[in-house]
């Protein structure tokens, strides 16, 4: 059996070091290495030394052929661990050959067509926005454009015919081997083939990493677009898409110190709006709106501006939904969110003095998870009881930066662009243990904590708007009609005119028409919401209608 190995390898050697012959003809093919040796069958894969490693395989012979990724010896039953193939030894076919491989029978690139020069590898990484309804079991296609050319489309997959789920909030690495050079990425285009029997078929794109092995070059292709059918209230988008090469800048890096950052000296104005329950303005509750706070049923908000070291403006702001089944124990099921906001804004405008833990965990009021945790510590320290969720942030208007720590469904998201062009830039994902189970924070033990807080941070630029909510917005209008709404709302920028933030008058329209158009939509038993879509593929049952809740909504213009 030995003797049978051994024959094998020189034939497969000898086949690939025949230079004097053209490239196809030094291939080697199932006939003269099938006679080379015995009828057994190995698999050979790419090592990373260079070589290729054969690999016992026990299918049928016919399903392999020699390729650069894939090759065959005879050399069954045998004590042959491997057989290592020098490429050196390969003649390369000329450059001018074919821009992609020909493919044989067997679905494997034919050696003669394959230009080991061109050949890149990347490694790609696909995140899936984190809103409800975002994710799919579709297959996805994704094709490199560059300044070299535009490779075939390839199969983002973990095995032939084995497409992972793309779950919400996910983000999913792969390998990928392009047998063309693209040269420097500028777009990729990125297909989705759904799975039908999905709600909606659609697919929420958040955005896709591409690093070459080759160059090491790093691109960020940014999407925030459904592919397909909407899942969750907003606008379908085609099923392929381009995607370009920074549309959109990213979160800023961990350790990043205020000496990297620009100076922009961003000017800031914002409003607030609420509205209880439908059933609890029965009850007699009414909704309280004062110019840097309010409060409606168990949400309550804040926004304040305050100068830090004596030379830094900064803005904070926040929105609590506390949870309303404290009632059922005789609890006030508001009070644990309106001291949490109101303690938050206590300690930014330094009413409420916080002492650090130590050197190493100094506390510093620009950062939304220090306002978090010291607000929090508050409300446990009065014996408040109750839960709620919470999302605070804060921006630096010298160097333009925007902070949050979210814990729970209460969020917000970021408006880009031209009057009429505008676009949603980022939001924030939904934390929840499981649907309609979000992320708390509480007097209780089963409590979350300020240290489950998401936080996130990017930076701002004139004319941004970021608008801020308890779930009763969330749950009752999509991101395309809070754009409707700001549309209509933000008509002539001053900020894109570089006048600065908009008047306070067109913040308080924009905050109370978002709460509006969100009350609206809950009380409608028939309307598609993402709530309902939510809904529907989580109990599995057609569901309809708006979600009746308190809605807050905190408006943010920066210029």
């Amino acid at each position: 059996m030995l003797r049978s190995s051994r024959l094998a390898s020189r034939a497969l050697t000898h086949a690939l070091a025949c230079t004097s012959k053209s490239a196809a003809e030094s291939a080697p093919t199932r006939a003269n290495v099938r006679a080379a040796a015995a009828t057994g069958r190995r698999r050979w894969e790419p090592e990373s030394r260079g070589g290729w490693r054969g690999q016992s395989s026990s299918s049928d012979p016919h399903l392999h052929g020699w390729s650069p990724y894939k090759g065959f010896a005879d050399t069954a039953n045998d004590d042959m661990g491997f057989v290592e193939v020098d490429l050196s030894m390969v003649p390369r076919p000329v450059a001018s050959g074919p821009a992609s491989a020909t493919i044989d029978r067997d679905g494997d690139p034919t050696f003669a067509s394959v230009d080991f020069g061109s050949v890149r590898h990347y490694r790609i990484e696909v995140t899936t926005a984190a809103v409800r309804g975002a994710g799919t079991s579709g297959s996805v296609e994704i094709t490199f454009i560059g300044d070299q050319g535009v490779s075939p489309p390839i199969s983002l997959e973990y095995a032939t015919d084995f497409t992972p789920r793309f779950e919400r909030g996910t983000t999913l690495p792969f390998r990928v081997t392009s047998y063309m050079d693209p040269g420097r990425l500028s777009q990729v285009q990125v297909r989705l083939i759904p799975e039908m029997s999905q709600v909606g078929h659609g697919w929420l794109l958040e955005n896709v990493k591409v690093t070459s092995e080759e160059t090491g070059d790093v691109s960020h292709f940014r999407s925030r677009k459904w592919f397909g059918e909407s899942d969750c209230g907003g606008r379908d988008g085609p099923l392929s898409q381009l995607l370009a090469k920074d549309v959109c800048p990213g979160k800023r890096e961990r350790g990043e110190t205020r000496a990297d950052l620009p100076v922009v000296n961003l000017t800031v104005s914002a409003a607030g709006a609420t509205v209880p329950h439908v059933d609890k303005t029965k009850e007699g509750i009414r909704a309280v709106m004062q110019r840097e706070w309010g409060h409606g049923g168990e949400d309550a908000y804040f926004f304040k501006s305050s100068k830090i070291e004596g030379e830094k403006n900064v803005v904070a702001f926040g929105v609590a939904d506390g949870v309303y089944m404290w009632r059922w124990q005789g609890i006030d099921a508001g009070e644990f969110s309106r001291r949490l906001m109101g303690l938050a804004s206590e300690v930014f405008s330094g009413f409420t003095e916080v002492k650090s833990e130590s050197n190493e965990h100094k506390f510093e009021k620009n950062r939304p998870e220090h306002l978090l945790k010291a607000a929090y510590a508050g409300v446990r320290e009065e014996g408040v009881q109750g839960s709620t969720t919470a999302c605070i942030a804060t921006i630096d208007q010298t160097h333009g930066l925007l902070r949050s720590a979210n814990v729970g469904d209460s969020g917000f998201m970021i408006v880009r662009g031209d009057p009429g062009n505008r676009g949603v830039c980022h939001r924030s994902p939904h934390q929840e243990h499981e649907f309609g189970r979000p992320f708390q924070l509480g007097h209780h033990a089963n409590s979350d904590t300020p240290e489950d807080a998401m936080l996130t941070a990017f930076p701002l630029e004139p004319g941004d708007i970021v608008v801020m909510g308890s779930d009763g917005l969330w749950d009752n209008l999509s991101e395309i009609e809070i754009l409707d709404v700001i549309e209509s709302v933000f008509q002539g920028s001053s900020a894109s005119a570089g006048l600065g933030a908009e008047s306070q008058g067109v913040m308080n329209r924009a905050s109370r028409e978002l709460v509006s158009a969100a009350y609206t939509a809950s009380m409608d038993k028939r309307r598609t919401t993402p709530y309902s879509l939510a809904a529907t593929e989580w109990f599995d049952m057609v569901y309809s209608g708006g979600k009746k809740d308190d809605i807050t909504a905190v408006v943010v213009n920066v210029g």
